[in-house]
């Protein structure tokens, strides 16, 4: 199979493409340990809470779908702008669709049974999920049709979703940090479900779309 025409970023950039793919997998590492190792290795569940645990037929499949489109997202943005896109960015690709596919499903699982007084929430969580497997879909029938740049805008668009979920943890913890329990934070919970994917995407969806301008000028 012939490999992706190489990303038309000059060299130079390749340093900052770098750097700033070293901090979101540094963020995303920080999100896996702090939030879903637990899941796994407290085998006495005394980490666990009752609001999350009680799904855990769809928390489950939720963060291990997200840490496989989370960790193996990285080295795919990193392989496919730099013109890397043999073996390896294939068997990654499907690595990540596998993560997407099983994370949104447990997603889905999960907004439909989180009760009613929590609607706002469990609406951005559905939402988030019919997104990431929106974007997904989209980049795997981009890259069967041999659309090359079809393929990477849908992908970086894909992966802004999946760090939504690291994203929603980063703002939560260290901007505003309510009180758990009290209103405010529920609202601010609520408000986070939504605007922790929806803002990233639109800010890249005007980078993606202003870099096609300074092309065609």
């Amino acid at each position: 199979m012939a490999s992706i025409p190489s990303f038309q970023a000059r060299s130079p950039y390749r340093p900052l493409l770098g750097v700033v793919l070293a901090l979101v997998a540094l963020i995303a590492l920080w999100f896996i340990r702090k939030y879903v190792l637990h899941y796994w290795l407290d085998i006495s569940q005394t980490s666990y809470t009752d609001y999350y645990w009680s799904r855990r037929a769809g928390l489950l499949p939720h963060s291990a779908g997200g840490v496989l489109a989370l960790t193996s997202g990285v080295a795919q943005i990193w392989l496919g702008l730099t013109g890397r896109t043999g073996a390896l960015h294939r068997a990654l690709g499907k690595v990540y669709c596998a993560g997407v596919l099983l994370g949104s499903v447990g997603g889905f699982y999960m907004a439909l049974t989180i009760p009613p007084s929590h609607f706002a929430y469990a609406g951005g969580l559905f939402a988030l999920s019919t997104v990431w497997l929106l974007t997904t879909t989209m980049a795997v029938i981009a890259i069967r049709n041999r659309q090359f740049e079809q393929h990477r805008e849908w992908m970086l668009r894909s992966y802004t979703v999946t760090f939504a979920f690291a994203t929603f943890r980063l703002i939560y913890d260290y901007w505003v940090a309510p009180p758990d329990g009290t209103a405010w934070a529920d609202d601010f919970a609520a408000f986070l479900a939504w605007a922790c994917w929806v803002v990233p995407l639109v800010l890249l969806e005007a980078v993606l779309q202003l870099r096609k301008v300074s092309q065609r000028a």
